[in-house]
C-alpha cells in the first residue's frame, strides 16, 4: 500500500471516529452532564472536543477526500475544484454573516475555529469543498477510467 493510501485510510478513520466522538457527546454527555464525573479524563476530553473537536473532525475529513481525489482526478482537476468551491462559499458566508443576504441572519460561534475577517470560521469553506467534492466523486461515471494525474 502506497504512503498516500496510508495517509487517506488514517485520515478517513480519524474522520469517522472523531464523527462518532462527537455524536456521542451529543447523544450522552449533553443530556447527562454528571457522566463525565465519572471519568478520569471526563473533563479534559469535554473541553478538548468543544475547543477542536469540530475542527479536526472536518480538517480530516478534507484531508482524506482530498488525498482520495488527488488520486483519483489528479492535480489539476482537484484544485479546479477546490479554488472555486472555496472561493464561493467564503464569498456566501462572508456576505451572508454580514449583511443577511442570502440566508437570513446568523453567525459562528468560537467552536469550529479561527474566524475569517470575525466572521467566517476558516473550516466552513473547507466543509463546503469537502461536501461538493464528495458529492462529485460519488456521481461520476465509474465505468470511465480516471484521469491520468498531472
Amino acid at each position: 500500500m502506497s504512503r498516500l493510501m496510508l495517509a487517506e485510510r488514517w485520515c478517513l478513520w480519524g474522520h469517522v471516529l472523531s464523527m462518532f466522538f462527537g455524536l456521542a457527546g451529543l447523544l450522552w454527555v449533553m443530556p447527562h452532564p454528571e457522566m463525565l464525573n465519572y471519568l478520569p479524563a471526563g473533563s479534559t476530553l469535554f473541553r478538548w472536543s468543544l475547543a477542536g473537536g469540530g475542527v479536526a473532525y472536518i480538517l480530516l475529513g478534507v484531508a482524506a477526500v482530498g488525498i482520495y481525489g488527488f488520486r483519483k482526478l489528479g492535480v489539476k482537476a482537484l484544485l479546479t475544484f477546490f479554488v472555486p468551491a472555496i472561493a464561493i462559499s467564503l464569498t456566501s458566508e462572508l456576505l451572508g454573516t454580514s449583511t443577511g443576504f442570502p440566508f437570513g441572519e446568523y453567525s459562528y460561534l468560537s467552536g469550529l475555529g479561527y474566524k475569517i475577517a470575525g466572521l467566517v470560521p476558516f473550516t466552513i469553506p473547507l466543509s463546503w469543498f469537502y461536501l461538493g467534492i464528495s458529492s462529485y466523486l460519488l456521481a461520476r461515471d465509474p465505468s470511465k477510467p480516471p484521469r491520468a494525474k498531472r
